[in-house]
């Protein structure tokens, strides 16, 4: 509590009063330097204060990598981005590939349902993503990517409690025309092509347009019918302008596509057991009720993937009374437009607005069970549309002692979120007293769809007061509003009323009675809200006793809004979860040394500990026949740990290195199972380290420029299921290469060979554990395999 006390003292000493006229700032767009490259290092610069800063002076624990270092180090999607930062760990949400759960400090969403925000946050162009379908293969034409690690509950507009990714992709140019066109083929029959141009109009005006598309055969085989999975067929591209009418007005304005069609991910199951539900399907077989024998499915798949890796053998899209859906897919699009004004208005005060709006709309089926007996094969929807509008004044004032920010927010998204499963068909049916055999399984599908709406308004103020050339004091404060309203009408559609006409409502009223007490199918549509309110803040004390060494202690207190589940059934699951709350402790030192006459070292340690209450975690749950997830809280979890991340550059070489260890502790409130308690650490091995290395012979200009490029990442076990053991990812590592040729014979053109997982390492990425909520088997979902192939580029 003192620790807390000294903080906001400072805070408050720093903030007390805003004059209205003498102010300034700077707010110049991130541009990663490309030091890695140079013996100089030159100076990266991020926003993780929301104006430009270097990497070295800002009291954040923060990663950042430009574009070509990402392209080098071989970061083409959200996936790849974690082997290059320490503490981010991105899996799959449960069993679905495209959908990813990222994850920093041991704090980790499962599934993007509309009714909950993610605890790691994702920014485009400065706007959040709250759903971040296709987002994370949108990875071209980037200015810079920074990771910010920790509670980002005062300067971002949707509080984060465990930290942010932060995507910016390259501007308009003024006055200059140019850009590049890139190729890659490899195997798997993948072809990937990307262009860029820039194209100045005038003096105050320029274009860009940047575009990709990436077509690659899947890698997981459908042995029956010969049909691939996790395959890749998408087409995404931005156009970008520029505008500055006057001197000090700019505005930036960023179109963005992206649409997916491809077969979906492929679910292997990879644990079963009985007694479990599975034992209902073994006594429907001993009575010769069906024939599935899951048991032996169960071991003829297992046996598959052990003769070869990635073949299974489903019953999805082979047709028969239980084929509802038909063959698996996933389809994405995600469209939106994003406007960055900057005004000057002098040389001491700036106006800056952001707006953003953005649709998406996402349809998946998917069979989770990945045997030919039909147990979970869901229809699974998304439709909504946010938008989102900030405006800013960033300034100094006392005579350039204090940095200041202040600002107001506002977002809304509305839509629609829900499922059609098909689940246990055979038992469904047969416990109708039907014939599994012949029967459809179309009148037992159940609908879960959510509608509504979340809206969150804001104001905040932040500043840096620069109490001695060596002493700074940084605080923050923020208020926070946010309503949420839902509706939801589960149901059984297709299924015969025995009052009559078609459709049965499946939701229960009255949780004190046995069974689901229903209502008539015309009025089955159930609607709750509930608003949140909170103050959040930090404060950070950062000393630099010379211009190569920056210390600083931070305090931040976040709040993550409640909400609702969408897949609610009754009066009890569709209460409002609680909001958490995390009150985060950090220490930090950052050093810039030089290394002999031309080269240099920087480092970035900090060391954290965030104690949370009413921490919201999402689970699989098993109600009335049916899987849904729903959202619960653990009361008091503890997340410690620490990042270490090192950068040594010399003339021709330079290494990156990082290492993080994460420890999360459940204090009170942990659920339990009837397989035993949850397991804290889900999502997060308590151990990463990694390092890339850059070796550039010299050599003539007449041949070109070389680049060997080394990538290696290592990380401990990691439990990807909140009950399982089985769900458990041993420890595991891979190797990424790369080996380019740039400006071959002084021109403009480059050749490169790359292969990411050069030792075919195979790894689990995902896991839907279903054996704690008495289904009795897993699936899992696995990482790329070794890809390799080679790339021609040439600029202009």
């Amino acid at each position: 509590m003192r620790c807390r006390t000294i903080f906001l003292s400072g805070c408050a000493v720093a903030l007390t009063v805003l004059p209205g006229t003498g102010m300034a700032q700077t707010s110049a767009p991130p541009q990663a330097a490309e030091g890695a490259d140079t013996a100089d290092m030159g100076e990266i610069v991020v926003t993780a204060r929301r104006r430009a800063e270097s990497i070295q002076d800002v009291p954040i624990s923060v990663s950042a990598l430009s574009g070509e270092q990402l392209q080098r180090a071989g970061v083409n999607d959200a996936q790849s981005l974690q082997y290059a930062t320490p503490s981010l760990s991105i899996t799959s949400a449960q069993s679905q590939r495209n959908t990813v759960a990222f994850a920093l400090r041991g704090q980790r969403t499962q599934e993007t349902q509309l009714f909950t925000d993610p605890p790691v946050g994702t920014y485009f162009a400065e706007v959040v993503q709250p759903r971040p379908y296709g987002f994370g293969k949108t990875f071209f034409d980037l200015q810079s990517v920074q990771v910010l690690k920790g509670v980002q509950g005062t300067l971002f507009g949707r509080n984060m409690t465990g930290g942010a990714v932060l995507v910016e992709p390259n501007h308009p140019v003024l006055g200059e025309f140019g850009g590049e066109v890139r190729g890659q083929y490899g195997n798997y029959d993948m072809t990937d092509l990307y262009g860029v141009v820039n194209v100045a109009i005038g003096d105050n005006f320029a274009i860009r347009v940047a575009g990709k598309t990436r077509k690659r055969d899947g890698w997981a085989k459908e042995v029956t019918t010969g049909r691939d999975y996790d395959n890749q067929n998408f087409d995404t591209f931005r156009v970008s302008t520029l505008w500055e009418p006057i001197e000090g007005l700019q505005t930036l304005t960023v179109g963005d596509w992206y649409k997916s069609k491809e077969h979906g991910t492929a679910a292997f199951i990879t644990d079963l057991r009985l007694p479990s539900v599975i034992s209902n399907y073994e006594g429907l077989r001993a009575a010769g009720a069906i024939t599935a024998n899951i048991p032996a499915q169960y071991a003829a798949a297992r046996q598959l993937f052990y003769n070869k890796h990635f073949t299974l053998d489903t019953g999805a899209g082979e047709g028969g009374n239980l084929d509802v859906f038909g063959k698996p897919y996933e389809n994405i699009k995600n469209w939106g437009i994003t406007n960055k004004t900057t005004w000057e208005l002098s040389d001491t005060i700036t106006l800056k607005n952001i707006f953003g709006y953005r649709r998406l709309q996402r349809d998946q089926v998917q069979d989770y069970d990945g045997i030919p007996a039909f147990l979970i094969t869901p229809y699974q929807f998304a439709r909504s549309r946010n938008i989102s509008e900030e405006f800013q004044i960033q300034g100094k004032a006392f005579d350039r002692k204090l940095d200041y920010i202040a600002g107001v927010y506002y977002f809304e998204e509305k839509g629609k979120d829900g499922s059609l499963a098909n689940t246990l068909p055979e038992l469904n049916i047969a416990g109708a007293r039907l014939n599994p055999r012949t029967a459809s399984a179309t009148q037992f599908v159940t609908a879960n769809p959510g509608v509504g709406y979340s809206r969150t308004a804001a104001a905040f103020l932040a500043g840096t007061f620069h109490a001695t050339d060596q002493l700074s004091l940084s605080g923050g404060l923020r208020y926070n509003y946010d309503k949420r309203k839902i509706t939801v009408a589960p149901a059984q559609p297709f299924r015969p009323n025995p009052a009559g006409g078609v459709g049965i409502c499946s939701f229960d009223i009255d949780a004190a009675t046995a069974g689901v007490q229903t209502v008539p199918f015309s009025q089955c549509s159930f609607t709750n809200q509930k608003s949140f309110k909170e103050w959040t803040y930090d404060a950070t004390v950062q000393y630099e006793p010379s211009s190569n060494v920056t210390a600083y202690a931070s305090y931040r207190h976040g709040f993550r809004a409640g909400g609702f589940s969408t897949r609610a059934t009754s009066f009890v699951t569709l209460a409002p979860f609680l909001p958490e709350f995390v009150d985060e402790y950090e220490i930090g030192l950052k050093t810039n040394t030089r290394i002999g006459s031309s080269g240099r070292l920087t480092t970035s340690t900090a060391i954290f500990r965030q104690d949370g209450s009413d921490v919201q975690k999402q689970r699989a749950t098993f109600v009335n026949g049916n899987v849904f997830t729903i959202v619960d809280n653990t009361a008091k979890q503890r997340n410690s740990g620490g990042e270490f991340e090192a950068t040594l550059s010399v003339p021709n070489f330079s290494v990156t290195g990082f290492y993080s260890y994460t420890k999360v502790k459940i204090l009170s409130g942990g659920a339990v199972s009837n397989i035993g308690p949850e397991i804290a650490q889900r999502g997060t091995p308590k151990t990463q380290a990694g390092f890339t290395a850059t070796v550039s012979p010299p050599m003539s200009e007449d041949v070109g420029k070389l680049n060997l490029i080394g990538n290696l990442t290592w990380r401990s076990k990691n439990r990807l299921d909140d009950f399982e053991l089985s769900g458990t990812q041993p420890a595991f590592a891979l190797v990424n290469l790369r080996a380019e040729l740039n400006d071959i014979g002084g021109s403009k053109a480059s050749v490169a060979f790359f292969v990411n997982n050069f030792t075919n390492e195979v790894y689990r990425i995902g896991v839907l554990g279903l054996v704690a909520e008495g289904l009795g088997f897993s699936s899992s979902v696995y990482g790329e395999p070794r890809m390799y192939g080679v790339e021609v580029g040439y600029k202009f």
